[in-house]
């Protein structure tokens, strides 16, 4: 059996984090490296080897994961860690960004030897610490397979989906699905309100007809406490929905709901409240329609 690589990670935020310590949990050798680098020195003690830049993590490691911001962040990262990646290595980019900008950075990476593969996950912040994440991988089939292990360290649900790009695609379909859900649930539950019905009645109704879903299931709890702690912070919806209207505009697919939602959520972010829970979108409807969905 081979030896396993010498692994590095690019980013140590939400989602980042508990990652990165699971992959050290396996027992891996990581290198990390984060812009705060108080957040990176707290896994030193677990075994980390920290970075001083992503260009250091590039010449350490031969299989590097990032998590980051968005496209913009993902580029910046790969201007440094190019300075630095070895022939053969792999990137396994786990941030959601944009296809087309991904397979540039995919190029960028094989004019140095290096693969790249686009692997975003579902799951949120409970679902990487508990490794329990969902991941959707584009590229190369054989460099799949060769990262395979270390992908099943964070997450219990890989995928292979295609080509290059064709992960994100997919992650795209799905938080499209999931904020025009989101949306779903503020309009029915601010309307039930208004109305006079009690949210967990209409919740348990919900939870036994064509209309159940987890997702509803999962956020209403924090709508009622009015807790908003982030597990995926509105602000990288707005972004993700952002991407995927890029998306349609490419492949002449018109969103018009997805658009409206794009726009809501924005306003949320707006009002203040981009660092909290995607749930907390709701927020806007309340505001409109002068309640607050709550029992009574």
């Amino acid at each position: 059996m081979s030896e396993p690589e010498k692994l590095g990670f690019i980013g140590l935020g939400i989602m980042g984090l508990p990652m990165a310590e699971n992959l050290l949990k396996a027992g891996y050798s990581v290198a990390v490296f984060n812009r705060n680098r108080r957040k990176a020195e707290g896994l030193a003690s677990r075994g980390a080897k920290v970075a001083v830049s992503p260009a250091e993590v590039g010449r350490q490691a031969r299989v590097i994961f990032l998590c980051v911001g968005g496209s913009d962040s993902v580029c910046q990262v790969a201007e440094s860690l190019l300075e630095g990646v070895q022939p053969g290595s792999v990137v396994v980019d786990c941030t959601t960004i944009s296809p087309s900008v991904s397979r540039r950075v995919a190029e960028q990476f094989r004019s140095r030897g290096a693969d790249f593969l686009d692997a975003p996950c579902s799951g949120s912040k409970k679902g990487a610490a508990n490794g329990t994440l969902t991941f959707m991988v584009g590229g190369d089939k054989k460099v799949f397979q060769r990262v395979e292990k270390y992908l099943s360290a964070m997450g219990e649900k890989i995928f292979y989906i295609g080509a290059q790009g064709m992960g994100l695609q997919l992650k795209l379909t799905q938080n499209l699905i999931g904020a025009l859900t989101c949306q779903a649930m503020a309009e029915g539950f601010v309307l039930a309100q208004k109305a006079g019905l009690s949210p967990s009645l209409v919740l348990e109704v919900l939870q036994a007809s064509v209309a159940s879903n987890p997702m509803i299931a999962a956020k209403l709890p924090q709508v009622l406490k009015r807790s908003f702690e982030p597990n995926f912070s509105l602000k990288w919806m707005h972004k993700d929905l952002g991407l995927m209207l890029e998306s349609g505009r490419e492949l002449n697919v018109p969103l018009p709901a997805t658009a409206l939602v794009h726009e809501l959520f924005g306003a949320s972010v707006a009002m203040g409240h981009g660092e909290e829970d995607f749930a907390a979108a709701i927020t806007l409807l309340e505001t409109l329609a002068g309640v607050e969905v709550k029992e009574q």
